[in-house]
């Protein structure tokens, strides 16, 4: 495990896909939030289109809202819109082409999850890393996951129970640095 970053008190290029600023984080008195990092070429994000679909079927209605963020600056719109009915996310899409948004999670791949906590001081991060172990190396998985990270901090916060901040290795497609 690793310690969470910091996170950016402000996020100034994180836009929907009619270019609206948005900050996906919770605010004061709002539930816990996900985002999770895809790009719309990576076979490893679009193999977990499944199992995201069924985290934010179960945790939605408990108050948690989920964000897909595309953070490669070529992704349009109109290709995550199709990407968003190709695979049925049903997430809210964010794009992130200046990587703020990445660089405040410290997001390296895709898929990668952050989860977020409304605290007195602002948003707190208390999850960043993989959905579940289900892939041991970028090529090479199990057949089924034998530890489901992301699950089991959406339960506990379901539940009331607080979240000690944590990290998991991601395995996926690299966000590229920008240019």
């Amino acid at each position: 495990m690793h310690s969470l970053p910091a996170v950016a008190l402000a996020l100034a290029a994180v836009v929907d896909l009619s270019g609206a600023t948005v900050d996906p984080r919770p605010g004061a008195g709002a539930g816990p939030a996900v985002v999770v990092f895809v790009r719309t070429d990576c076979p490893v994000s679009n193999r977990y289109a499944p199992e995201l679909r069924r985290l934010r079927e179960q945790f939605s209605a408990r108050g948690i809202s989920f964000w897909l963020v595309y953070p490669d600056r070529a992704e349009t719109p109109s290709a995550i819109r199709r990407h968003q009915s190709d695979f049925g996310f049903g997430y809210r899409a964010l794009r992130d082409p200046q990587h703020e948004l990445v660089q405040a999670t410290r997001a390296t791949v895709t898929p990668e999850a952050a989860v977020f906590v409304a605290a007195a001081s602002g948003p707190q991060m208390v999850y960043r890393g993989r959905i579940d172990d289900r892939y041991v190396d970028f090529g090479r998985s199990r057949a089924a996951p034998t530890r489901r990270d992301l699950r089991e901090v959406l339960e506990a916060l379901a539940q009331g129970v607080p979240v000690t901040p944590r990290t998991t290795v991601a395995i996926g497609c690299s966000i590229p640095p920008l240019e």
